[in-house]
């Protein structure tokens, strides 16, 4: 099990504008495809792609943002509003892929099969055609293809992911199938609790203690984080860059 206790210079406080993009670092981030379909993937050839899940509200994208230094995704009080797969690419080296929040009750049956259709297939690396399977259904909406994507044989998967999970809860069903689904799936996985500045720090060791029980093991570290403070943010982004680079946190 692999855990990552707070520093001490992380408790005296790190504003998230004093990090600059710790996973960036320095590199220019923009927008190449917002993926509406199961399947769909940039033009050119792939290069490694970084799945960012977690549950509706979860802070994804205020760490997003403080993780690559630029207002990339927007910050909304309103849960569910990322409805595509977002690819971000970082120079020229990485992709940071944006996915839809899960877990948000509110969210319609339709809507929420085509998002899980379409997380599945990144992370399986499953290609536009597999889209409409037979495993699909008639609620998926399938719009035209446009030209920022394009289908092939067998599409670029995931390279590794981030589940972000809330560290003021306890673990929650839906954070722990989507763990299930990451590990039988072999995707190299890192997981942040975030919201870290919220927890008491009288129960942060207890509170950090049951989710590494739940979620972290050997290969797979669980890092405390805030994007208020910038806490553990470096450290993130080293263990990010570490999965992307290799096919296994192990290696």
């Amino acid at each position: 099990m692999t855990t990552f206790a707070v520093s001490a210079s992380s408790r005296t406080g790190l504003r998230s504008g004093s990090v600059r993009g710790p996973l960036a670092a320095g590199a220019g981030v923009r927008l190449v495809l917002p993926a509406y379909r199961a399947g769909e993937r940039p033009k050119g050839p792939p290069v490694p792609a970084l799945a960012v899940l977690g549950r509706s509200n979860v802070g994804k994208s205020s760490l997003l943002n403080a993780l690559l230094g630029t207002k990339v995704a927007r910050v909304s009080q309103t849960p569910g509003r990322t409805q595509a797969l977002f690819w971000y690419r970082v120079g020229d080296r990485f992709d940071v892929v944006d996915c839809p929040g899960y877990g948000y009750s509110k969210t319609g049956k339709e809507k929420r099969i085509r998002f899980e259709r379409s997380i599945e297939s990144f992370l399986l690396g499953e290609s536009e055609e597999a889209g409409v399977s037979e495993r699909s259904t008639g609620a998926h909406a399938q719009r035209p293809k446009t030209e920022s994507s394009h289908s092939q044989p067998a599409a670029a998967r995931a390279t590794a992911a981030l589940l972000l999970i809330d560290g003021r809860l306890e673990p929650q069903g839906s954070d722990l199938s989507m763990s299930s689904f990451l590990r039988n799936s072999l995707v190299p996985t890192v997981v942040a609790a975030t919201k870290w500045d919220a927890v008491k720090p009288s129960h942060r060791v207890r509170q950090l203690r049951s989710l590494s029980a739940a979620f972290a093991d050997s290969d797979r570290p669980l890092l405390p984080v805030s994007a208020e403070t910038g806490e553990n943010l470096p450290e993130l982004a080293r263990l990010l860059r570490a999965a992307l680079s290799f096919p296994s946190l192990k290696e």
